[in-house]
């Protein structure tokens, strides 16, 4: 799966490049303002999982732009392999992950830049952005708890199981074959874990709007996370550096960074009346 992963990610990378060699055409007349505020909403997959990404970036010069940005992100395992008990498949078993102890999110806000190294010239064409960033982390996760068998009787050729809800434990060596399937999601509440910690990211972004006062951006790159208390996903694996690809599709819309919010609400109304 993480190999696959990284094959999608150099063909998307691949295929944005060769696009922005090749798309010539009719050049662009229309133009964005001079100095613009950017607000921009995204979903991401991680080679650990995947997220949700907002930002907010304003101009530094031409080039040039800083941002802030968040995100929340569900964090997985590369172990992670969902399987089904079938000795009990006549008690509607769930699927599971033998061996994951721990679900785990996670929350980012940060600070980073954005500078443009090739700009849209024709219309159709795209633009190539280098991007950077580094801000807080904060890791949560909640113990998994499971529906064990504890005995199985057969009473008028009947088979009655007999379970309780326990944690995976390693010292124990829990046996698959005795897994029914995760526990209810409110088990564990009360044993939630915080995990503060940093992280940084570098990636490559591609604009390819047709509207330039739009975006759609297709983002990929590198991030590094490191936690001050360890996490721990899968049993005996606690880890406090993560390094992993992401990819990432944000969608925005520009406005004048000189105009304020009440005048492009009335904007807003006057464009509505019209239509």
């Amino acid at each position: 799966m993480f190999l696959a992963k990284k094959i999608l990610l150099l063909h998307l990378f691949l295929g944005l490049f060769s696009l922005g060699l090749f798309a010539q055409g009719e050049l662009e007349t229309s133009r964005e303002p001079d100095n613009y505020n950017l607000n921009s909403f995204g979903i991401k997959l991680n080679s650990n999982g995947g997220g949700l990404y907002y930002s907010f970036s304003s101009r530094i010069n031409y080039r040039l732009r800083r941002f802030f940005e968040s995100e929340y992100n569900y964090m997985k395992s590369p172990k992670e392999i969902k399987v089904i008990n079938p000795y009990f498949d006549q008690f509607s078993v769930r699927k599971f992950v033998f061996g994951k102890t721990f679900m785990v999110h996670n929350l980012k806000l940060g600070y980073g830049y954005n500078k443009m190294i090739f700009e849209k010239r024709d219309k159709n064409s795209i633009s190539i952005h280098l991007t950077g960033s580094a801000g807080f982390s904060l890791a949560i996760s909640k113990p998994i708890y499971y529906e064990i068998v504890d005995s199985v009787k057969t009473i008028n050729s009947y088979i009655t199981t007999y379970t309780s809800y326990y944690r995976i434990d390693i010292n124990i060596q829990n046996n698959p074959t005795d897994i029914l399937g995760k526990a209810p999601f409110v088990l564990g509440l009360n044993e939630i874990k915080l995990h503060p910690g940093i992280y940084f990211k570098f990636g490559m972004s591609f604009d390819f709007s047709k509207d330039v006062m739009k975006t759609q951006v297709l983002e990929t790159g590198v991030m590094f996370d490191y936690y001050f208390r360890p996490v721990e996903i899968m049993a005996g694996h606690d880890n406090s550096n993560f390094l992993y690809l992401y990819i990432g599709y944000h969608f925005g819309t520009k406005y004048d960074a000189r105009i304020n919010r009440d005048y492009r609400k009335d904007q807003k109304k006057e464009a509505r009346k019209f239509n």
